[in-house]
């Protein structure tokens, strides 16, 4: 379930005497394996054994290791108007997932966006010529293993698995 990874689930608790509440007491949420809860008491964020009747809110966190996000970009090689198709795939594990929180107003919390924003992969549009996939996967590889998130996301930590070039492929004209 990578669509919403790391925030699963998220339920505000209060005011007690709304609708939804009844639904919140009878199905609350519960963290399985590699998840995790982390309720706000009093503005903070925390996990572990608290006192939920004082939440006021309660997310569920997934924390398995090695989660796989991708981000896809066509890049132009140097002699023809054709796009390589280029994949990436990260490989992200929360390691904080009241930082997670903290953030998640920022648009930091959803990771898939955030990697697929990165514009350092156009430095290379135009750089290698058609049939050269093998080049330009090996000049991608060396400008996103040194730092493979080219923003900080809090709580989470991010690392290179695969970089994927397709061979070039014509762009879609209008001819009309």
């Amino acid at each position: 379930m990578t669509t919403r990874y790391p925030i699963l689930r998220h339920r505000e608790l209060r005011p007690r005497l709304r609708w939804s509440a009844w639904r919140e007491r009878r199905a609350p949420l519960a963290a399985g394996a590699g998840e995790v809860l982390v309720h706000e008491i009093d503005g903070e964020h925390r996990t572990g054994a608290v006192d939920t009747a004082r939440a006021t809110a309660v997310t569920l966190v997934d924390v398995r290791p090695d989660v796989q996000l991708f981000a896809e970009w066509h890049l132009a090689p140097s002699d023809s108007a054709a796009r390589f198709p280029v994949r990436v795939t990260y490989h992200c594990t929360v390691v904080d997932p009241v930082a997670v929180l903290r953030n998640r107003r920022t648009g930091a919390w959803y990771p898939s966006w955030v990697l697929a924003q990165d514009t350092r992969p156009f430095r290379l549009h135009g750089e290698h010529p058609e049939g050269d996939e093998n080049g330009l996967q090996r000049a991608l590889t060396a400008l996103l293993s040194p730092s493979p998130a080219h923003r900080a996301l809090p709580g989470i930590r991010v690392e290179l698995g695969q970089v994927t070039v397709g061979p070039a492929w014509p762009n879609d004209t209008d001819e009309a």
